[in-house]
């Protein structure tokens, strides 16, 4: 079974039926809403503390999407690492997460807002696998760099 094309433009990658089972229907996944502009501004608002009442609600609404519409690729990225590790540790922990609004804030207000955005913020996400050895972490890694994979593999 191959899940279908999600609204959001990304092909999803192929799966055998065991991945496929772990994939949750992608129309339950939120997609972007709004313009990387906007989700910009949203990020300044949000660390303003003299912003409006309508224009913090506004930012609020703006952040949880972006936030939530990184949780199809994420998804994607979790079957494929877990799907990697089985093959070289059964008992392997495998976590993700999007970062918490308190923690994006916090990243905006470390005196970076003027080089920092929201939009090209590049730990909204994530996941991990916690590994019994470094000779396993290793393997890991060689199984990516082996990997027809579309994306880069970034190990620091």
């Amino acid at each position: 079974m191959t899940p279908a094309t999600p609204a959001i433009g990304i092909q999803p990658m192929r799966h055998s039926e065991d991945e496929s089972s772990a994939l949750v229907n992608m129309a339950s996944f939120a997609a972007p809403l709004y313009p990387r502009s906007q989700v910009d501004r949203a990020g300044v608002v949000i660390v303003n503390p003299d912003a409006p009442y309508a224009e913090q609600v506004w930012a609020l609404q703006v952040i949880n999407n972006w936030r939530a519409s990184h949780s199809f690729p994420l998804n994607n990225f979790q079957v494929n690492l877990r799907s990697k590790v089985k093959n070289i540790q059964s008992d392997v922990l495998v976590a993700q997460r999007i970062k918490r609004l308190e923690s994006i804030a916090a990243k905006l207000t470390r005196g970076q807002t003027s080089t920092m955005q929201l939009s090209q913020m590049q730990d909204i996400g994530g996941c991990r696998a916690v590994m019994k050895s470094p000779q396993n972490v290793r393997k890991l890694i060689d199984a990516y760099r082996r990997a027809r994979f579309a994306h880069k593999l970034q190990t620091s």
